[in-house]
């Protein structure tokens, strides 16, 4: 904080990784999380499909926050690595507690 109570935050720009086969596997994990999402609710209505259903969702969910691609960053303060995901606009980094915005390129 300075003097007129503002918070100051540092900004960094990061360059945003784009891999044909990492746009490929996206959009098939995004495909799978979402079948798999819908396959679960369906089994948990049954009542001899709860736990598998239950199971299944779980799972897909895994599959879906892996189409949402990440990617690391370097702290300007203590230049630890974090992993974000990518179109965050801000990370806050566990080590030194400070919030960095992130402008994608």
């Amino acid at each position: 904080m300075n003097e007129n109570n503002q918070v100051e935050f540092s900004s960094i720009e990061v360059a945003k990784k784009t891999k044909f086969l990492n746009g490929v596997g996206r959009f098939f994990a995004f495909c799978i999380g979402g079948f798999g999402i819908l396959t679960g609710v369906l089994l948990c209505i049954t009542v001899i499909g709860i736990i598998p259903g239950f199971i299944v969702v779980v799972g897909s969910l895994g599959c879906l926050a892996l189409a949402m691609g990440k990617q690391k960053v370097r702290c300007p303060h203590c230049k630890k690595q974090t992993i974000v995901f990518q179109n965050v606009e801000e990370f806050h980094c566990v080590r030194c507690k400070n919030t960095t915005i992130i402008t994608w390129k």
